[in-house]
């Protein structure tokens, strides 16, 4: 493909593929993300890969006739990646979900709800990108621009007509989204999360933000029962859909009722009227439901279709999974925040006659002020707390573990560094009435350790250990 076709600039330079990072081969069109000696090493490096071209950042030196300056690279690479691809998101439904928790969940109630109206429906996002049962290679909740417009190529060629997919901070703020549009933007929460790539709240606020430009989407549903879902409501400019349950809004829920196999609600969808069900329990959900149910309204489906699609959900990998056995109950969700370590507890109690024992962690080598955070959260809520690993990377245990425990008040806790025992020693501690909630991994199936990724998953260590 002409390089004159994907980037505005007069040349007859060919190229093969479009190049980044350590990702270069021979014919691509690589872009230098880094400033400075790692931009220096960006162009020997895709120079040494046989690159037909190289865009570089405006104000820097060209080192050669087929390197080409850029006022903002990371856009002009989004660009590039869709023309390269087709720009295959101007030709399906594009729904973008974003907020610090609930997206995956909401995204897969969105999917469930568009293949009830009859829909070929893709999906991106924490959990990895699918359509019709096909699966894609999908490394990030949301992809860099080559993977992504790869992956909604394939999607288009594969039938879908819509694609669902979660729109993380980190791509708003390294315009990974640029140019594409889409048709509903959804925003779930903000809470903290992220601060060892955001230096501040407000800078995670701002990116979040960002999505509800008339540049990024048509039209936005928000969550007005958040801080900063109200703030987009005050000042988008675009026009808005809003869901809640504390404050007037165009979708909301009376009557919840909840136990382990999921929860009901009527809900009030824009002035239609219907019984909800979902497959499991929580407020949190009732309000992801809710996030869902807007967004497939606002894309026309209907009200009946809308419900029947939320009925038939049968779970989302790794969020509140519950598993039985030898008397006891234990929940496994991905719950990894303050905000979601705490709405996880808060709809395990819902459900628990006896005592809740939670079993968590926090990442190493990410934002170190949730740590405490999280810890404080655990011992207030829980009867009891195990603190143990999750995903150290490069980190020592003991000093996440000890970050953790200068949260937490009382002593109706230990810290256990090996996690298989962390959640054997809860198992042992459950009795009838009780249920273990063990937070932090949902379906993830690896834990890093000194930077090495070793096979573990939370649902295989609990049914091995009540066999």
């Amino acid at each position: 493909m002409l390089i004159e076709k994907i980037l505005n600039v007069d040349s007859d330079i060919d190229v093969s593929g479009i190049g980044f990072g350590d990702r270069c081969n021979k014919g691509d069109l690589y872009f230098c993300l880094h400033e400075g000696e790692r931009l220096v090493a960006d162009m020997i490096f895709a120079e040494s890969r046989g690159a037909a071209a190289v865009v570089y950042p405006a104000g820097e030196r060209r080192r050669a006739a087929n390197h080409f300056s850029s006022e903002n690279v990371r856009r002009d690479f989004a660009i590039a990646s869709s023309a390269f691809y087709g720009y295959p998101a101007e030709k399906l439904t594009m729904i973008g979900v974003t907020g610090t928790n609930g997206k995956t969940t909401v995204t897969h109630i969105i999917a469930g709800i568009l293949k009830e109206a009859g829909h070929c429906v893709g999906l991106i996002g924490t959990n990895g990108a699918s359509c019709n049962g096909k699966e894609y290679d999908c490394q990030l909740t949301t992809p860099d621009p080559p993977d992504l417009h790869r992956i909604l190529a394939q999607m288009l060629e594969d039938g879908a007509d819509s694609v669902v997919m979660e729109v993380s901070a980190h791509s708003l703020a390294l315009d990974k989204l640029a140019g594409i549009r889409f048709a509903v933007a959804a925003f779930t929460n903000l809470t903290q999360d992220h601060l060892d790539f955001f230096e501040t709240m407000e800078e995670y606020r701002t990116a979040k933000l960002s999505l509800f430009t008339p540049a990024h989407a048509h039209i936005g549903v928000v969550n007005v029962d958040d801080e900063t879902g109200m703030r987009i409501f005050r000042n988008a400019e675009i026009p808005l859909v809003t869901y809640g349950c504390d404050n007037p809004s165009d979708v909301f829920a009376i009557d919840y009722v909840s136990d382990e196999n999921g929860c009901s609600f009527v809900t009030n969808l824009m002035d239609d009227i219907v019984n909800m069900e979902y497959c499991a329990p929580g407020r949190y959900n009732m309000s992801n439901v809710l996030c869902a149910a807007a967004v497939s309204k606002v894309l026309g489906i209907e009200t009946d279709a809308i419900a029947r699609g939320v009925m038939n959900m049968r779970g989302v990998a790794g969020r509140f999974k519950v598993i039985k056995g030898k008397g006891k109950r234990v929940i496994i969700d991905y719950a990894h925040t303050p905000d979601g370590l705490d709405k996880a507890i808060r709809a395990a109690r819902e459900i628990t006659e006896g005592k809740v024992i939670t079993v968590f962690g926090c990442g190493g080598n990410r934002d170190k002020t949730k740590r405490a955070a999280m810890g404080e959260i655990a011992s207030e809520l829980s009867d009891f707390a195990v603190i143990t690993s999750d995903n150290p990377r490069n980190e020592p245990p003991s000093d996440i573990i000890r970050d953790i425990a200068q949260g937490v008040h009382g002593n109706n806790y230990v810290t256990e560094e090996n996690r298989r025992a962390g959640i054997k020693y809860a198992l042992d501690m459950c009795k009838e009435g009780d249920t273990v909630l063990i937070a932090g991994k949902g379906n993830e199936e690896t834990q890093e350790i000194c930077g090495v990724k070793q096979r573990f998953s939370d649902e295989e260590t609990v049914r091995e250990l009540l066999k």
